[in-house]
């Protein structure tokens, strides 16, 4: 059976507790090499999980021929340019959020990825999770305008890169970006607005970007989703949850892993819950196999990327401005010159 050979740029906490054990126990995949700037990072994930190699040179992964996909798992502010680099090597891509800390470097990405014809996947998991999916299955047998809201709260580090500007993008572009992708995918429309109120709410002597907000996204069907960003929450309290809203039917996502849904396949009432938390990773990274292996689509390629990372550099432009902010169709899909 043919398997799909990885190469990891970047050997952080994540990517070893979530990426890289994952593949493991998934045989469509062979890890071979390992690369982080921290030479030691490298050097754990490959005594944890084998392959051939590790390095701290980004060009070594990217000139090994065998390699057939990498993974970037960086600091957000070089997500951008490393795929632009893994793309012109012919490798396929899969990039942790977000796509890019601005839209031209998004761009830029897109370009490389259409000219060197390879796969390209957005680590936005939260749309494959089982009870999004389920969510969207119930949604398509009804026909109104929907309104749902998400909540995404919990204690954020102050000291945090992430909260570094031009390196983590902020928490909207940051981490925000998984949420708007989640209301895309439940919505058979495109965005057309976004309006977002919030500012800084943990020490502004430490943090100097927006870090919380109520964010509202308009369809161009008429549906509306919200979504509740608090960075300082309450680790004691359910991190997320999903409410949906259609057609005088209701649903209800409890940290994905629970969901009960109202009016819908002739119950006033019907719940289901998992063995435990299921945010999609290991569906996404199961459906890029398929993608890489039998040449189909990305589960969350370039357009997916692009849409969910503009509504992001909108939300901040809508803080700044204290106004909506429009979106266009031009803006989030990728139209070659």
């Amino acid at each position: 059976m043919k398997k799909v050979t990885v190469g990891f740029i970047g050997c952080g906490g994540f990517a070893q507790n979530m990426h890289m054990p994952l593949l493991e126990k998934n045989d469509k995949y062979i890890i071979k090499a390992y690369m982080d700037i921290n030479i030691e990072a490298a050097k754990s994930a490959h005594e944890k999980f084998g392959g051939e190699y590790y390095t701290d040179k980004v060009e070594k992964i990217l000139d090994d021929q065998t390699i057939d996909l990498v993974f970037i798992t960086t600091r957000h502010d070089s997500h951008a340019e490393l795929s632009v680099k893994a793309a012109n090597a012919k490798k396929h891509i899969m990039c942790e959020k977000p796509m890019a800390l601005n839209y031209k470097d998004c761009l830029k990405v897109a370009k490389a990825v259409k000219e060197n014809n390879v796969k390209y996947t957005i680590g936005y998991n939260r749309g494959l999770a089982p009870l999004v999916t389920k969510a969207k299955d119930l949604l398509d047998t009804t026909t109104g305008k929907i309104m749902a809201y998400h909540r995404i709260q919990a204690p954020f580090p102050e000291e945090h890169w992430a909260h570094i500007k031009n390196i983590g993008g902020g928490r909207f572009i940051g981490e925000g970006c998984h949420i708007f992708d989640l209301f895309c995918r439940l919505i058979d429309s495109d965005p057309i607005s976004v309006y977002a109120a919030g500012g800084t709410f943990l020490d502004e002597k430490k943090v100097t970007v927006p870090d919380s907000a109520n964010v509202t996204i308009m369809f161009a069907d008429g549906s509306v989703c919200t979504t509740l960003i608090a960075s300082a929450g309450c680790s004691a309290f359910e991190k997320e949850v999903t409410e949906i809203y259609c057609d005088n039917k209701a649903i209800f996502i409890n940290g994905f892993k629970e969901i009960e849904y109202y009016g819908f396949e002739g119950h006033d009432k019907i719940a289901m819950q998992l063995d435990g938390v299921d945010k999609g990773q290991r569906i996404e990274l199961d459906l890029l196999a398929d993608a890489i292996l039998n040449n189909t689509p990305s589960p969350n390629g370039i357009d997916i990327a692009l849409r969910a990372a503009v509504i992001s550099y909108k939300v901040d432009q809508s803080i700044e401005s204290k106004q909506p902010v429009q979106i266009t169709e031009s803006e989030i899909y990728y139209h070659e010159n």
